[in-house]
C-alpha cells in the first residue's frame, strides 16, 4: 500500500501469499480506495486456479498469473492490462 502511494503504478503485480497478510485483503483495500482504485492489478499466485481468477475479478483484479511467473505470460498480460487501464 505504501508503495502504490509513493510511486502510483501504472500496474500492480500482487502475490496472494504475503508474509503476514492476504493478498485479497490487499486487494479489496486497493480497490476500495479512491486515490488506487483505477490502477489495474495482475494477481500472482500458488494457490488453486480455478477460485483464486472468479474471487480476484470479484474483488477488481483484471489479470492473473501462476507462480513461478514466467516471462512469456507475464509480457504477453501487461500490455492487455494497461490497455484496459484508459
Amino acid at each position: 500500500m505504501s508503495k502504490a502511494r509513493k510511486h502510483q503504478p501504472d500496474a500492480i503485480p500482487l502475490d496472494l501469499d504475503l508474509p503476514g497478510r492476504d493478498g485479497l485483503v490487499v486487494l479489496d483495500r486497493l480497490k476500495g480506495n479512491k486515490q488506487w482504485s483505477h490502477i489495474p492489478v495482475i494477481v500472482v499466485t500458488l494457490r488453486d486456479p480455478e477460485g483464486v481468477k472468479q474471487q480476484s475479478r470479484e474483488y477488481g483484479a483484471v489479470g492473473y498469473l501462476e507462480k513461478p511467473v514466467k516471462a512469456d505470460p507475464l509480457i504477453a498480460t501487461v500490455p492487455g492490462v494497461l490497455e484496459k487501464k484508459e
